[in-house]
């Protein structure tokens, strides 16, 4: 793959979903690969418009580009862009060789039900010593012993190698909804900068099927909720304190609602929290991802422990196993007494 084609290509797989214009991949290049120019973008993307790779549509007086997620190939080029930036990636961290091998070879013995494994910020991450692993899994039928299984290999790994990894597991259903949900998350802009390490043909294969199916894929910032979008969406997924008037605010996914409620450490706000996971479900996973992001593990864990004597499930066990059993955490002591109040009074126990 020439240069100039990986360039314009990692710029888009970085922007799914964006409205970009030429000159708005040239400057994505210039700002990713320190150079660009106009007239050689200009050049290739006619190129590749040619060959089917990508598709122009014209807007008024503008041009757009988006990948062909209908062309024949576009699952192996795109996994192509992965395999040139995951050498890049080891020849600016040649010392964590090792640890990536180990990674690949130890998720791949009888993982069939892994699709794919990606490192989220990877260039960041390695420099802070530490990786943040994506898995899309198929649905197994067995989840909840493949995902421990998964994370026990992990910390395994950890201790072996010297270096903090945190891990995501989601389905391929679950990774189309958060990417196309209306509500703000972390996942989309997680996919703005990841390798696809182990699969990465499978990995586009999801989003290339997901796109030719109507569902529109869109990566963008992720940005904190402020006060106003904390008691909005509070209110919205079921739990409103009198005296609150939430202005309209953005919606957001509620397990980076969670976790923001944890971070700002008001008593008050975290008495929703038992509320909002008895009355909505929650992705554990992400909920507990998030939550060791922000060494907030041990408050998650008090509050879930104190739900199992009130409202358990199946979801709720299995993610005290990991909190407490897999990564070692300590509960903070949640107020049984409270939560078990609060419950009733939302009737979020039933």
């Amino acid at each position: 793959m020439k240069q100039i084609t990986f360039r314009i290509l990692d710029a888009m797989a970085r922007s799914l979903g964006k409205q970009l214009s030429i000159s708005g991949i040239t400057r994505s290049m210039e700002q990713i690969h320190k150079s660009a120019f106009y007239k050689n973008t200009y050049d290739e993307i006619k190129e590749l418009q040619q060959k089917g790779i990508i598709r122009i549509n014209e807007a008024g007086n503008s041009s757009f580009l988006s990948l062909n997620a209908s062309f024949s190939g576009i699952t192996d080029i795109m996994a192509e862009t992965e395999i040139i930036r995951k050498r890049s990636l080891l020849e600016h961290f040649p010392n964590k060789a090792t640890v990536l091998s180990d990674i690949e070879s130890e998720f791949r013995k009888g993982a069939h039900f892994i699709d794919s494994i990606s490192l989220i910020e990877p260039e960041r991450n390695f420099r802070l010593n530490r990786a943040e692993l994506l898995f899309i899994r198929r649905t197994s039928g067995n989840e909840d012993a493949s995902d421990e299984n998964i994370l026990i290999k992990a910390m395994e790994l950890e201790k072996r190698h010297g270096i903090r990894i945190d891990c995501l597991l989601l389905d391929e259903k679950k990774l189309i909804e958060m990417l196309s949900a209306d509500e703000a998350n972390p996942i989309k802009a997680m996919l703005m900068d990841k390798i696809a390490i182990c699969s990465p043909q499978a990995f586009w294969a999801v989003l290339m099927q997901a796109m030719q199916e109507g569902r529109r894929i869109l990566l963008q910032e992720y940005t904190k909720p402020k006060e106003d979008d904390l008691m909005h969406n509070m209110e919205r997924l079921g739990y409103r304190e009198i005296g609150w008037k939430p202005e309209k605010a953005a919606n957001y996914s509620i397990e980076p609602l969670i976790a923001e409620i944890l971070a700002k450490g008001s008593a008050r706000m975290t008495e929703a929290v038992p509320i909002l996971l008895a009355k909505n479900r929650a992705d554990y996973s992400l909920l507990i991802f998030l939550c060791r992001r922000a060494r907030l593990a041990g408050k998650l864990l008090g509050i879930l422990s104190a739900m199992k004597k009130i409202k358990s499930s199946k979801e709720l066990e299995m993610a005290i196993r990991i909190i407490s059993g897999i990564y070692g955490e300590k509960a903070i002591k949640a107020d049984e007494k409270s939560i078990r109040q609060k419950m009733r009074l939302y009737s979020a126990w039933q």
